[in-house]
């Protein structure tokens, strides 16, 4: 069915139009407030998305590369573990050099600091670093020599006298039966 209005115009009622309204300035400003804030964060989520990529990328290559270089790098590996095992070995050997001719020069140093008329019967270092020297001479005068004597040397220190007893005895030890004074002396050694 057809409606026809036959009013004149200004007698007719007019219809009622269903608009929407929106005040245009709040959409224009809350789009531009809407697009300042996302812009920037889509800004920042793509650069950091590209730098994501690059540095897989780059964690790719060094992966390829690893792989590339690992039969060297086992190589090289291994003999840092042979060079550090030969270097131990050589620490040792030092050592053992040291201690060798540490010995024959102390006896030759204690054998150069003996005075006249008297002897050791025994050269001993209880520990490291102390040596105790046994002997026997015909005086005590003697004694305190050799006592002055490695004082004054650079390879020992604090010498001092330990025992000291006269053995008067016809002995294997001492065959002519003349008293000898049978000392003991303790000193440091200074290397």
């Amino acid at each position: 069915m057809i409606r026809v209005n036959l009013l004149p115009q200004e007698e007719r009622v007019p219809e009622p139009k269903l608009t929407m309204q929106v005040p245009r300035a709040r959409i224009w400003v809350s789009a531009v407030v809407i697009a300042a804030v996302l812009i920037p964060i889509g800004g920042v989520y793509l650069m950091q998305r590209v730098k994501i990529a690059s540095l897989e990328a780059d964690i790719q290559a060094a992966e390829v590369e690893h792989r590339r270089l690992k039969p060297q790098i086992d190589r090289i590996n291994q003999l840092m573990e042979q060079r550090e095992q030969l270097n131990e070995r050589l620490a040792i050997i030092q050592t053992l050099n040291r201690g060798r001719f540490g010995t024959v020069e102390l006896v030759d140093e204690i054998a150069q600091l003996v005075p006249d008329y008297l002897w050791f019967n025994k050269i001993n270092e209880p520990r490291p670093g102390e040596l105790e020297l046994v002997g026997q001479t015909f005086s005590n005068l003697m004694v305190a020599e050799l006592m002055r004597r490695m004082e004054a040397s650079n390879r020992f220190s604090d010498v001092s006298i330990v025992q000291s007893e006269k053995e008067k005895s016809v002995s294997t030890r001492n065959p002519t039966g003349q008293p000898v004074l049978e000392f003991t002396l303790a000193a440091k050694i200074v290397h």
